[in-house]
């Protein structure tokens, strides 16, 4: 309705312009009227007597005076960002006081915005001004006469909220030095849209530790230039703490992207010494700033692991195959067997078993050892892992093997 409205108005605006034109070209006297001025002189003599009156005339033809008024009948025309095909009208008057014909010339104050596809006279469409313009050559436009052009033009992507001002310019083809102009300023709408990826199923794994960080995308999905807050938050855990957000310490910032622009978006944060398998979200947020109801939510999945080593020990007679089920007696050999496994979900480090052997044995040696160092002082043994660099994978086991004496 509003729109109905305005465009009542704006005919209502150039019917008015049209009509006072029109009023002024009444005013001017037609290219080629005859002006002819007569004067008579009468007379009589010294005694009173009438004589027959005398008169002298003179004529001036009038010339040709151009003129020519514009008229942008869609001063404001409504486009989107992109689009094709949209229209805005002008219409060139001959204010002159003789037949005349124009040419056309445009201006497009920022370039980028609009580009001119095609001119409509009539029925007929032209591809370019040089076409148009050689067809207006034969279109005479008599005194007070006028014609409609329809500008026919796209708007390109990304250009919500940027406007351009359309001049059209009728110079006189009889006196090219008279012209008119009138102009339409087009602003396509903005629309605003925002990405924030990825969206889970990263299956991230963290120990329990300080300056982790995560990397999001944040895309301008719409048609303008727009400021995004990013807003981390990781909401109802104590497993993740926000560190700072694009190198900004918090958990949040922001930032500037034009139309179909993308930035990445590290999130530094920490990770509490939880239980292992404890899980926790990390979300970052892009919201618009000229239209905070447009955002958009990417996340990234956590779990926390841990190792967890288990020791265990099992004696067995000196073939080392055969576990120990009766008794022993003394000066017998058997086999202490130690075995440690990480049933963790990744690897531990640093595995060290300390044993303090029963003052009933003495200690013989060491088998089946590798992997480990150990050492023995008196009744004291420290085996460390030495196997694949020292670390003990997530499901792996390691065994060493003590041989004693039963006193």
């Amino acid at each position: 309705m509003v729109k109905h409205l305005r465009f009542t108005y704006s005919l209502a605006l150039s019917a008015v312009a049209l009509m006072a034109l029109a009023g002024r070209v009444r005013a001017q006297t037609p290219e080629g009227t005859v002006i002819t001025n007569t004067a008579t002189a009468t007379y009589t003599d010294a005694n009173n007597n009438p004589y027959a009156a005398v008169s002298g005339s003179v004529s001036v033809t009038v010339g040709f005076k151009a003129g020519v008024a514009v008229t942008a009948n869609t001063p404001t025309p409504s486009s989107a960002s992109p689009s094709t095909a949209d229209t805005m009208t002008f219409t060139v008057m001959n204010v002159g006081n003789g037949t005349d014909s124009v040419t056309i010339s445009e201006n497009i104050s920022v370039a980028g915005v609009i580009t001119v596809t095609g001119y409509r006279l009539g029925a007929t469409t032209y591809g370019t001004l040089g076409t148009l313009n050689t067809a207006l050559a034969t279109v005479a436009i008599a005194q007070g006469g006028s014609i409609t052009l329809k500008i026919i033009y796209n708007v390109a992507s990304g250009q919500g909220g940027v406007s351009t001002v359309y001049t059209l310019t009728a110079n006189s083809r009889r006196t090219p030095a008279t012209s008119g102009n009138a102009a339409s300023t087009i602003t396509p709408a903005t629309t605003y849209a925002v990405a924030t990826t990825p969206d889970g199923s990263q299956n991230v794994q963290r120990l329990p530790g300080n300056g982790y960080s995560f990397t999001f995308a944040v895309q301008n999905n719409g048609n303008g230039n727009d400021n995004i807050d990013v807003i981390a938050t990781s909401p109802g855990s104590p497993v993740i703490t926000i560190v700072s957000v694009n190198g900004v310490s918090g958990d949040s910032t922001r930032i500037t992207l034009a139309p179909a622009a993308s930035q990445p978006i590290t999130v530094v944060y920490n990770v509490a010494n939880v239980a292992g398998g404890s899980v926790d979200t990390l979300y970052l947020r892009g919201r618009s700033v000229a239209q905070p109801a447009t955002f958009d939510d990417g996340f990234m999945d956590l779990t926390v692991i841990k190792p967890n080593v288990t020791l265990t020990k099992a004696a067995y007679l000196d073939d080392g195959v055969t576990v120990v089920s009766g008794t022993v007696v003394p000066g017998q050999v058997i086999r202490y067997r130690f075995t440690v496994t990480n049933t963790g979900a990744t690897s531990a480090s640093n595995v060290q078993v300390t044993d303090a052997l029963p003052a009933q044995v003495t200690y013989v040696s060491t088998s089946s050892s590798t992997g480990w160092t150990v050492s023995v002082t008196g009744q004291n043994v420290t085996a460390s892992y030495t196997g694949t660099g020292g670390v003990l994978a997530a499901s792996a086991s390691a065994t060493f093997e003590l041989r004693v004496s039963i006193n």
